[in-house]
């Protein structure tokens, strides 16, 4: 029968377990001094090394002859773990054994003395799963467990735990396992296997699995199976979904350059081809990220996901763009998303995009411009534009002022001349106010009320 990588090529030592070494070398110290927690919490995300590291916990405070907290896994205890055939061993699946029922049959189990082992080791994987119930039947064996049992509890979400439980826990969070690491442990797995594949497609799978070691393990015995021998990196890329990153490479030099031409040539390739144009999108807003950090901080293969392979031609395209200018491909791009989902022809819209970013370079940010206009006196000789407008404006109000007077056909005796003389200075203020607001309509109603006071003095 055969075993899938995943369980071949399970770890069954802490220094077997790699990505984790800040938990198993406290774990490791823990055993050595004797000061080992009874109630730990393993959390992370999927296939990180959860379980493996609380079966290999297991073994190490069971193992007839451990060395520096390490297990031998050749006497009768480790194999007894290893084969799931010790009594003394529980491991169950909070998912499907969530229920109170479940957690009395612990709370049972754990009064005894342990019956082979030292010590009785309880291993609950997805714990998070286990009802409210549960969990307060569990909480007070947690809170004071039997000196001869360890609860070891994985999961995938810590924040459903509730707080009571891990606040009588130790808590170990498993971090995702870096790309190099998860290429250099499948190189030895292609050696063991006897299998030919390239540094590439141990890229595109370490990428693709996210950080998971289970899931790279996985996606390369699907590799296997589907080559038969010598893995070709078209066939990693087909199983995988992958965009190759020589189709942005391409996209960014032809936005750069303005070759316009060549961006309807790739969308329309892609179009062939019927890739997802939404997953292209998103693929290429997280190559805009990885630009951003080369560009900002150098490679570094733990912080971006751009391939080895291709750093020359990253490096020299990057000689072309500015950090500012990737901060706005990328502002540009973001505002595509909701369009892109909601539209029936995502093609059009992305090349469209694409040409809209070809044109930021014609445009010219109004940091640029200011300095320029304060230099040259430009700002000054606006104002000054500015004040004379209101001048003549002012001018022209007046003569609006006595053309209406002329046109009503007022006639004005010698008494109302001189309360005119006297309201002067009250029209002229009126008229500066209204000529500051550029309010003509409300200026000429104000100066047909100053009139019709005059008449009635």
């Amino acid at each position: 029968m055969y075993i899938a990588l995943a369980r071949k090529y399970r770890p069954q030592t802490f220094s077997s377990l790699v990505g984790q070494s800040h938990v198993m070398q406290t774990l490791k110290n823990a055993l050595k001094e004797n000061r080992l927690y009874q109630t730990l919490i393993f959390s992370g995300i999927k296939g990180v090394g959860k379980t493996s590291a609380a079966r290999i916990l297991a073994k190490s405070l069971n193992c007839e002859s451990s060395v520096d907290g390490e297990p031998c896994n050749k006497c009768d205890n480790c194999k007894s773990i290893a084969s799931d055939a010790a009594a003394d061993y529980i491991e169950i699946d909070g998912a499907s054994n969530n229920g109170i029922d479940e957690v009395r049959k612990i709370r049972e189990a754990v009064k005894y003395r342990p019956m082979s082992f030292p010590y009785r080791v309880v291993i609950i994987d997805e714990v998070h799963m286990l009802s409210i119930s549960a969990w307060n039947a569990l909480l007070k064996t947690i809170e004071e467990p039997p000196e001869h049992t360890y609860f070891v509890m994985a999961t995938t979400d810590f924040h459903k735990i509730p707080s009571t439980i891990v606040s009588r826990c130790q808590h170990f969070e498993f971090k995702r396992i870096y790309p190099d690491v998860i290429v250099d442990l499948l190189k030895d797995i292609a050696v063991k296997e006897g299998v030919e594949i390239s540094e590439y497609s141990l890229y595109l799978i370490a990428k693709a699995a996210d950080g998971s070691l289970r899931d790279a393990q996985k996606i390369m015995d699907q590799v296997i199976s589907f080559s038969s021998g010598k893995i070709d990196d078209s066939r990693v890329s087909e199983i995988l979904g992958v965009i190759d990153e020589e189709l942005f490479i391409n996209l960014i030099v032809s936005v750069i350059n303005k070759n316009r031409a060549k961006i309807f040539e790739t969308i329309e390739y892609l179009s062939q081809k019927g890739l997802d144009f939404i997953f292209f999108y998103q693929e290429f807003l997280r190559f805009l990220r990885d630009l951003m950090v080369i560009k900002c901080i150098g490679h570094s293969n733990n912080i971006h996901g751009i391939n080895p392979e291709n750093f020359a031609r990253i490096d020299d395209l990057l000689k072309l763009v500015k950090e500012e200018s990737l901060l706005r491909y990328f502002n540009v791009s973001k505002e595509y998303d909701y369009i892109l989902r909601m539209s029936e022809n995502p093609g059009i819209m992305l090349e469209f995009m694409f040409l809209k970013l070809s044109y930021l370079s014609d445009l010219t940010l109004i940091e640029e411009i200011l300095p320029k206009l304060q230099n040259n006196g430009s700002v000054n000789e606006v104002k000054k534009s500015k004040s004379n407008f209101n001048e003549a404006e002012t001018k022209d109000i007046k003569v609006l002022k006595r053309d209406n007077i002329k046109k009503n056909n007022y006639v004005l005796n010698d008494k109302e001349k001189e309360s005119t003389i006297d309201d002067k200075d009250d029209t002229l203020s009126s008229i500066e106010k209204y000529s500051k607001e550029e309010d003509i309509k409300g200026m000429m109603e104000d100066l047909n009320q100053v009139i019709v006071d005059i008449r009635k003095k």
